[in-house]
């Protein structure tokens, strides 16, 4: 695969990990915190707003380790080994969202 396909699988990792991770209903109970005043109070809004912050914090925090490989290695800087290092990580920081999909579809009790 070539970096930017690893990049796509990246993103698609981190909007799976933005809809369904259970930590989006905590981000959302801290809607008044983050939340500007001029937002509306709409649930679906606030649900919006929360999916975003954990895509992008997972989109982030995955990001780390590569980003470090890439630092500690110079030679890596063009080879897609820290590309898959990220998506590995954001693979792993999507097994909370994984099993709630497979609870919500019954497919594991």
């Amino acid at each position: 695969m070539l970096r930017h396909q690893v990049f796509a699988l990246v993103l698609g990792l981190a909007v799976f990990n933005g809809i369904f991770s259970p930590l989006v209903h905590l981000v959302a109970a801290y809607s008044l915190v983050w939340a500007p005043p001029w937002l509306p109070g709409d649930p679906s809004v606030v649900f919006y707003f929360s999916s975003l912050i954990v895509a992008t914090t997972t989109l982030l925090v995955s990001g780390v380790p590569a980003a470090l490989v890439e630092r500690a290695i110079p030679a890596s800087r063009e080879a897609p080994g820290p590309n898959w290092i990220w998506a590995g990580v954001a693979l792993v920081l999507c097994f909370p969202a994984m099993v709630r999909v497979l609870l919500m579809s019954g497919a594991v009790q």
